[in-house]
């Protein structure tokens, strides 16, 4: 049993390519500020955290308020300045934390407004803040060369890919019910205004169609974090998650979500693709030389 523990140890502090991090550090950089602007832009945060009078708290959380006057527009705008920070590397830990305060905080005034996706990008920020993501290609490495490298343990690539697969494994597990898989249900109502559609519309009066999508959701959801976790296996998970989420982007109006799991899987992909990715990005910009201190 010890040799299996340490076997596990060691495979897990392995050095790998640091490339993959930075991958990630740009990919959720850029869609939290894109995500960001989006809702302020379509004035979501006056029509829920100004104009309502009232907010469900969470329980353990009701001390948690709202800014007076101008202040959720102020936390708003600094988010999105922050999160194109963590997408440069500038001020990179500082920056990450903040934005997990930030988006924590946010979601924390009124339950009803919670999202299961809201949940993992507040972990998924706090992950972030706490793995070195600016030791490569970022303002913070070009500043000061000392903190470069070129690696780090296996585990913080793994940590990402756990996360990303609980959200998967865990959806999948929700959908293990008697409505869900013997009833069709929500599915069923869910796709009488698709009935409507030109072409396609016929399709979704078939109670066939609901039970159809409401079964591969679920085995698509339970398998996928597997399947991503092997390279013979990875390019046919990766394009079920591709067309999985699109259709669902189509379908129903849950925002950025897709887009932000289309994108975040790619820490899945091998180091080989991020360091190709990365080296062509570097070659774009001015840089120091490297001291890689892993």
């Amino acid at each position: 049993m010890s040799s299996i523990f340490q076997h596990s140890v060691r495979i897990l502090n392995r050095d790998v390519s640091i490339a993959p991090l930075i991958t990630v550090r740009l990919l959720f950089g850029l869609m939290m500020f894109a995500g960001t602007l989006r809702f302020m832009y379509n004035g979501w945060v006056e029509q829920l955290y100004i104009q309502p009078r009232y907010f469900f708290h969470y329980y353990g959380f009701e001390w948690v308020s709202l800014l007076a006057g101008d202040g959720m527009h102020y936390v708003f705008l600094g988010m999105a300045v922050l999160a194109a920070f963590i997408a440069i590397g500038f001020l990179y830990r500082i920056s990450s934390f903040l934005v997990f305060l930030a988006f924590t905080y946010v979601e924390l005034i009124d339950a009803t407004n919670y999202l299961n996706h809201y949940y993992f990008i507040s972990i998924f920020s706090l992950f972030m803040a706490l793995f070195p993501a600016h030791r490569r290609f970022s303002v913070d490495a070009f500043l000061w060369p000392s903190i470069k490298r070129s690696s780090i343990p296996f585990w913080v690539i793994g940590a990402l890919r756990l996360q990303l697969g609980i959200v998967y494994f865990f959806a999948g597990v929700a959908k293990l019910n008697y409505d869900w898989l013997c009833r069709a249900e929500p599915l069923s109502t869910w796709f009488v205004p698709f009935r409507e559609l030109p072409v396609v519309g016929k399709l979704f009066s078939f109670k066939l169609t609901a039970y159809l999508f409401s079964w591969s959701g679920a085995i698509f959801d339970l398998s996928v974090p597997f399947l991503l976790a092997f390279r013979k296996t990875l390019p046919f998970a990766y394009l079920a998650v591709v067309v999985f989420h699109v259709i669902t982007w189509l379908m129903f109006p849950i925002g950025m979500f897709p887009w932000v799991m289309i994108l975040l899987t790619w820490v899945f992909f091998p180091s080989s693709f991020h360091e190709k990715l990365i080296s062509k990005l570097e070659a774009l910009f001015p840089s120091r030389k490297i001291t890689s201190v892993a």
